[in-house]
């Protein structure tokens, strides 16, 4: 498992990073960061049950739905606020899958 969380964590740095780079509306670097990373190619497998996997659900959530499974079609249907919100919540699982790495490694 702790390949799984190493190999996230990197996709989600990597996600991060081009969320903080890019520019445009919200919805524009949501967008970027899901069709330039491998964002997508993460799945709910890669987390142990908890609340890492419920915040990664949360924002595979947002990103698709079943009435609209193409999440970049629901990207540019969000509110600045709906995407800025999707963004924060990609930073903080980044972040949370990060430490939640290092304390596994340090065990």
């Amino acid at each position: 498992m702790k390949e799984h969380l190493g190999r996230c964590a990197e996709q989600l740095r990597y996600a991060v990073r081009h969320l903080a780079s890019s520019s445009g509306t919200p919805q524009e670097k949501l967008t970027s960061m899901y069709n330039e990373t491998r964002f997508g190619s993460i799945c709910q497998d890669d987390f142990l049950e908890g609340s890492l996997k419920n915040d990664y659900l949360t924002i595979t959530g947002s990103l698709t739905k079943v009435s609209e499974p193409r999440a970049v079609a629901n990207i540019a249907a969000m509110s600045d606020e709906q995407a800025r919100r999707v963004i924060g919540q990609i930073c903080c699982l980044s972040e949370a899958v990060a430490y939640a790495l290092g304390s596994r490694s340090s065990a």
